[in-house]
């Protein structure tokens, strides 16, 4: 065995173990190599399971000095092919010279820790195994009991069929291109609920998707969410979303363009979580919002005096701004009975309605749909 040879083996033995997921690309484009990590992430039981997009290396490997034939690295997005889903993950690919032949690339995948590697596969394994699914909680006239709306929420479940809780996958890959297709596939869900959504009684409901900041500030999926009206030909205000991790709202310019585009679809938009984080009054007088959802801090504080005068000020202001508002986590008659007095009309709690799926969800008993 030459030295060279000697030190490739070297390289693959301690990448083999190592916690990134690598994978070597020839440059005939195929997959010769992948360790324990990216057969872990990708759940390859052959290397032709996954396919990469042909990378572009001719200016690379031009800038290679041939005479001290030092590895060139740069970061570049990269489209795979993973038996049946294609997307793009963020990689650092190290072009690695190999005397008499063009060399290799070694392909490392990126993300910040070992959780987001774990929710990465997991993530990948339930859009292949479909295992995404919606539950739908009511939204209701505190007084009336008449159902205004319905919020569906995100449910992505392990091999065991337990639901993940969404705060250990959603953050971790809601800036990867893979979740475009976790989006895609709850939308396919919402269409089956809209495709019984007048028999159920809700007519004259807003479905609401329950969506990050970052996801309706990318284009792409602005583009995903007025196809998906155009395509289910929805009425205007059928469909909303119900806007949460409001910190990255911050950029009040960019998220408003954002959120005019979608309005102008006829997509209702919702704040989520108001009076907690990061939102503030100056979203309300600076965002296209239709509605404030007020958080369920607020409600399980109404007791106290002071929490009962904030969000009585909420509701003057919101009624200033003709917005609706919408107060979250009502757990017991009390809590209602507060609301009620203070002036909020619609609630969403588990009194009313603990969120279900749509094989068990009944319809409801609006008497105008």
């Amino acid at each position: 065995m030459d030295r060279q040879q000697q030190h490739l083996d070297y390289l693959f033995r301690s990448l083999q173990h190592h916690p990134s997921p690598y994978l070597i690309y020839e440059m005939d484009g195929s997959i010769k190599w992948a360790n324990l990590a990216a057969n872990y992430i990708f759940r390859m039981e052959n290397l032709s399971d996954l396919t990469i997009k042909k990378i572009d290396t001719e200016e690379s490997v031009s800038k290679t000095s041939n005479k001290d034939r030092i590895a060139l690295s740069y970061e570049t997005p990269v489209e795979v092919q993973l038996r049946n889903i294609s997307f793009f993950i963020r990689t650092r690919v190290h072009l690695i010279p190999v005397e008499k032949s063009e060399g290799f690339l070694l392909i490392e995948v990126l993300c910040p820790s070992r959780e987001g590697l774990e929710a990465l596969q997991q993530t990948i394994a339930c859009i292949e195994f479909d295992r995404i699914d919606l539950a739908y909680q009511k939204q209701v006239n505190l007084k009336t009991g008449k159902v205004t709306g319905i919020e569906a929420l995100l449910r992505m479940r392990d091999e065991q069929g337990n639901i993940i809780p969404n705060d250990e996958l959603i953050p971790q890959i809601e800036g990867e291109s893979l979740f475009s297709l976790v989006v895609l596939a709850s939308l396919v869900k919402l269409s089956e609920f809209f495709a019984v959504k007048n028999p159920l009684g809700l007519k004259k409901a807003t479905i609401y998707l329950n969506v990050s900041a970052h996801t309706v500030m990318h284009p792409e999926f602005c583009d995903v969410f007025m196809n998906f009206v155009d395509s289910m030909n929805l009425k205007p205000h059928e469909f909303g979303l119900e806007v949460t991790e409001t910190a990255e709202l911050s950029n009040t310019k960019v998220a408003a363009k954002s959120l005019q585009t979608l309005k102008d679809k006829g997509i209702k938009i919702a704040l989520d979580d108001f009076g907690a984080g990061y939102s503030s009054l100056r979203y309300l007088k600076d965002l296209p919002v239709d509605v404030v959802k007020l958080d369920k801090l607020f409600t399980s504080g109404i007791d106290d005096p002071t929490t009962g005068r904030l969000i009585g000020f909420v509701v003057e202001v919101c009624k200033a701004l003709s917005l609706e508002m919408i107060g979250e986590g009502i757990e017991n008659e009390k809590q209602k009975e507060a609301m009620i007095n203070i002036g909020c009309e619609i609630g969403q709690g588990f009194l009313m309605h603990k969120p279900e799926f749509l094989e068990t969800f009944k319809p409801v008993g609006n008497t105008d749909g």
